[in-house]
């Protein structure tokens, strides 16, 4: 049998045929390099990454590529990307040595803005550049155009910082929420095949999710899908309303999690606290959908005896009630479930309409000056990127 890919493109059939999007936006953008610039990349480095790189070659060239450890410390993913782009990819394994990597990616860069008369731009996932920028390059900040965000971590992280420098984000663009729905969907596929692969089903099971956000709502809609009985809880009275006019029951406060065999957390900060985690039932799978590490409480699970019952999977043993130990069984080690390898993502074409956007962003940065502070794509940005994306889909 052949693989799509190594059929000609005459025989593939016409809907698993795609567009190039991407070099499509670089070119409907007009876009020429910027001599004034350098340029900056820390993401999660996946095929639709690099199609975005190969994208802007020429145009904005990227001094360093970071991974992010959790998504992309692995060799296979530094291997296969260093063949491609050399040395300039660097995949560190924990997050002490991504800030080590990072750090000095940034030192690196802004010797050279500093001989070449340039300034950099960062295009980052997560926050972590703009922490680090006014953590440890205060007197260098003068160097920097701005950072591009596309997460809303990222700009809740930035909103923390008393910001030296712009940083332009997508992170609430209607794009985002379209990718974010997708990858509510994605997050449900994972945790239903999890439990398929322990000899279980989700079907006709007790979940809660915490958080009724873009990924939070979709993630709890396609739980639904799987006859899974959901709830929701967040602290926005208007996320309640709307998830009980979808027909959830919803409320402000968690109840009735020791009867949930599935606990979530989409909130974009700590939701799966001790306390939660101590009212769990025995067995009950905990899942993140958060892009960083941060919605469980990790460290008190990881006070507790454990073994691994699946390669994705880590049962933690707490005590319970009159003395019987209670298994709490941690998906991805409290990483989004969501990069689980192997575990599919949001289709491509989604994903590159997002990929767009920022390319829209950077290239706002290089032509427009921007004061310090947070600044959201504009309307006109998102339109160019959507028109060409129906364009395509309406030829292909």
């Amino acid at each position: 049998m052949h693989s799509l890919s190594n059929l000609p493109n005459s025989d593939v059939p016409a809907f698993a045929r795609r567009a190039d999007y991407l070099p499509a936006l670089v070119k409907r953008l007009d876009l020429f390099k910027s001599e004034g610039h350098r340029y900056l990349l820390v993401a999660h480095l996946f095929d639709d990454t690099r199609r975005m790189i190969d994208a802007l070659e020429g145009v904005m060239d990227f001094d360093a590529i970071i991974g992010i450890p959790y998504s992309s410390g692995s060799d296979v993913t530094r291997l296969k990307w260093q063949a491609i782009y050399g040395d300039k990819v660097q995949c560190p394994k924990t997050e002490p040595a991504f800030k080590q990597v990072l750090a000095e990616a940034l030192q690196k860069s802004l010797d050279a803005c500093r001989a070449s008369d340039q300034k950099l731009v960062i295009q980052e996932v997560g926050g972590y550049a703009v922490e680090l920028l006014h953590e440890q390059f205060q007197d260098q900040l003068h160097l920097v155009e701005g950072v591009v965000e596309i997460t809303k971590q990222g700009v809740w992280r930035a909103s923390q910082t008393r910001l030296q420098v712009p940083v332009l984000h997508c992170a609430d663009s209607e794009l985002k929420r379209l990718e974010a729905v997708r990858c509510g969907e994605t997050i449900a596929r994972c945790l239903d095949g999890l439990m398929r692969d322990l000899g279980n089903t989700l079907a006709g099971r007790r979940a809660a999710v915490f958080g009724a956000g873009w990924i939070g709502f979709g993630l709890a809609k396609a739980l639904r899908r799987l006859d899974v009985i959901v709830s929701l809880i967040d602290v926005d009275p208007l996320k309640i309303a709307e998830a009980r006019l979808s027909g959830f029951p919803a409320t402000l406060q968690p109840t009735g999690l020791d009867s949930c065999d599935l606990v979530v957390g989409a909130t974009g900060r700590l939701s799966i606290t001790r306390d939660v985690l101590q009212q769990l039932r025995n067995g009950c799978l905990v899942a993140s959908a958060s892009s960083r590490r941060i919605e469980i409480d990790v460290d008190f699970l990881e006070q507790a005896p454990s073994n691994d019952i699946h390669p994705s999977i880590k049962a933690f043993r707490l005590p319970g009630p009159k003395g019987a130990d209670r298994q709490i069984c941690l998906v991805n080690d409290g990483y989004p479930a969501n990069f689980i390898p192997g575990s599919g993502s949001v289709a491509d074409e989604v994903v590159e309409l997002i990929l767009g956007e920022l390319i829209v962003l950077m290239t706002d940065l290089t032509t427009y000056t921007y004061e310090p502070g947070i600044h959201r794509l504009a309307t006109e940005g998102e339109a160019v990127c959507t028109k060409l994306w129906i364009e395509q889909r309406d030829q292909t």
